[in-house]
């Protein structure tokens, strides 16, 4: 992990030559092109003999489709087991790339270059690939570790505001498994915007180092690494459910985590006991952050139905990472779907008001 700030053309050529590989591909992510229109030029002046391309981002681009055309540019553009792609992008953008290079001649080597918070903090630390399928986020995906990962603090300085809050989510989510320090750093920082790179720089590292250490300890998720999943089961229902119905706003994932832990921490409460003063620091971090994401009873039994599709579920049990109190997790099945309604309730009646 290499991070700081204005680094990356001069930091990637020599990632580049320590890779070894006969081809270098790098992909950049549409929007990011836009918002920094000296890039593109930048990297071909670096990297002269590399060959590059921009691509859509966005959870749109994690389809089937998507995947199909990064195979058929790699192939048609003379890629081998030797050669390396390079993702410069969002989340979206390196969930889809990485699940290109993992099968792409059953695997290239890949770099990544975050542009969001949310990916430099989540997405880019793992190894997890996906694409979205039959309507259920991330259902298809490898694990597939990038052999760099390139952090420049200078894309947040372009980054639109509900990305740089989506992004802070999963700041929060890392600070309540941490809990201590990390926890009360969240509550009193409260709004991030207006942070200085510096202090940036800072809550990234602390948030890369904790998921790192996790990641070590877990490399395919088989026990430790499920704690990074608080929130997750309910808020990625809530995304997915809001990509489907065009009349609602559509909810970032790093949002959809924080609602998704008031969800289960509320579920949580009822059935372990979590602590209810961790439940009103998150609201009120929740409500100083984010607009209210409304939906009805109506909407239940389709968030149900998506929730069923969690990976972590077995038995026929929707199985949560419960929030005890901030740095005490605890698996916690729930058989009894009125819990989880009444979940949905407590954020539909108390967020808003």
């Amino acid at each position: 992990m290499i991070i700081g700030t204005q680094i990356l053309d001069r930091k990637l050529p020599s990632v580049a030559e320590g890779l070894a590989c006969d081809r270098l591909f790098i992909v950049l992510e549409e929007r990011v092109a836009e918002l920094h229109p000296d890039l593109l030029p930048q990297l071909q002046s670096a990297l002269p003999e590399a060959i590059c391309r921009t691509l859509r981002g966005g959870e749109e681009c994690k389809t089937t489709e998507s995947l199909g055309f990064l195979w058929t540019w790699l192939s048609e553009e003379g890629a081998t087991r030797r050669s390396a792609l390079v993702l410069v992008g969002g989340g979206a953008l390196l969930d889809l790339g990485g699940l290109a290079a993992s099968t792409y001649m059953r695997g290239i080597a890949t770099v990544y270059v975050p542009t969001t918070l949310l990916a430099m903090v989540d997405a880019s630390v793992g190894g997890k690939t996906a694409i979205d399928f039959l309507g259920v986020k991330n259902l298809i995906g490898s694990f597939h570790p990038a052999h760099e990962v390139i952090v420049d603090i200078d894309f947040l300085r372009t980054l639109p505001l509900e990305e740089l809050l989506s992004g802070y989510g999963e700041v929060v989510k890392h600070a309540t498994l941490m809990g201590g320090e990390a926890w009360r750093e969240v509550c009193h920082i409260g709004d991030p915007v207006g942070l200085m790179d510096d202090e940036w720089q800072a809550l990234i590292e602390k948030s890369i180092a904790y998921k790192t250490s996790i990641v070590e300890a877990d490399p395919t998720e088989r026990g430790l690494r499920r704690i990074l999943n608080i929130g997750h089961t309910v808020g990625h229902a809530l995304e997915a459910y809001s990509h489907q119905n065009e009349f609602r706003r559509t909810l970032p994932h790093g949002e959809a985590v924080v609602f998704g832990l008031l969800i289960e921490s509320y579920i949580t409460m009822c059935q372990r006991g979590t602590s209810k003063e961790y439940i009103r620091q998150l609201m009120t971090l929740a409500r100083e952050l984010y607009s209210p994401f409304f939906y009805t009873c109506k909407d239940y039994p389709e968030l149900l139905r998506l929730m069923r599709h969690d990976k972590k579920n077995s038995a026929g049990t929707i199985t949560l990472m419960g929030v005890i109190e901030p740095g005490n997790i605890e698996a916690v099945e729930v058989a009894d779907e009125g819990v989880i309604k009444e979940g949905l309730d407590f954020l539909r009646e108390t967020f808003g008001s």
